[in-house]
């Protein structure tokens, strides 16, 4: 769900492909959609398979809950790269093109126990990320087509 990018960027859309295993579960749950950041206060997640389910914030306007708001200003924070610089939110540590997030604050910590992000050596963004939830849920998303300005 989350892309990063450690250099400034104006605008950001991929294609995604996230697979949850939930611990009650045998198979994993598997989706894809597309991602659209314009900076500074402009997101929109869309899942397009299996179902459509669109996810938007543009500054404090939105279509969604407080807690999916949340969510989505995280990414927003994370494609801005402040998650790596303002520690406030995150413990990180880098080993390489791996960043290891741990919440430092309480929102966070209710959903999240720690999230991986592995970095596209060549730009900086994001390719890979696990997030590993406080229920025992683990969720991998895998961005493709790529493109930032």
């Amino acid at each position: 769900m989350l892309i990063l990018l450690i250099t400034t960027i104006l605008s950001l859309s991929a294609d995604f492909t996230q697979t949850k295993q939930v611990a009650m579960m045998r198979e994993p749950q598997v989706s894809k959609g597309v991602i659209i950041y314009r900076a500074p206060h402009y997101l929109k997640w869309q899942y397009t398979q299996p179902d459509t389910i669109t996810w938007e914030i543009d500054g404090e306007s939105t279509n969604v809950n407080p807690h999916i708001r949340n969510l989505l200003r995280m990414i927003m924070a994370s494609i801005s790269g402040e998650n790596l610089r303002d520690n406030a939110d995150f413990d990180v540590i880098q080993n390489g093109n791996l960043y290891t997030l741990t919440p430092r604050k309480r929102e966070y910590k209710k959903l999240f126990k720690q999230i991986r992000l592995t970095l596209n050596p060549k730009n900086n963004v994001a390719q890979h990320v696990e997030m590993d939830e406080t229920g025992g849920d683990t969720t991998i998303i895998d961005f493709y087509h790529i493109v930032t300005k």
